[in-house]
């Protein structure tokens, strides 16, 4: 379904059959949109039912990036994979290494 991120994301989520879990995944996504946009895009996500996995750079959500464990800083410029607001693993931008934290 073509649309607006955050314009169509609760009419899409809706969709999802009532005995599914809705899983949001998104990767290499929210570097193209302002500050703002994404905040609006992280409120919406995160009040939807179900699992939101986002994979970015570890300056698109800086509030992700915070939580990473000490001594777990990433030194190979790879993307941070989290659950549901929470960072789980350093992974590389298009899948080809997993790192978990």
């Amino acid at each position: 379904m073509a649309g607006d991120l955050n314009d169509d994301l609760a009419t899409l989520a809706a969709k999802a059959p009532s005995d599914a879990t809705l899983v949001v995944f998104h990767s290499a996504v929210l570097t193209y949109i302002t500050p703002e946009v994404r905040q609006r895009f992280v409120d919406q996500v995160t009040a939807l039912p179900g699992h939101w996995i986002s994979n970015e750079g570890p300056g698109v959500l800086p509030a992700l990036t915070a939580q990473v464990p000490a001594g777990r800083e990433d030194t190979q410029h790879r993307f941070l994979t989290a659950l549901d607001g929470r960072p789980v693993a350093w992974s590389g931008g298009h899948g080809q290494s997993v790192e978990l934290l």
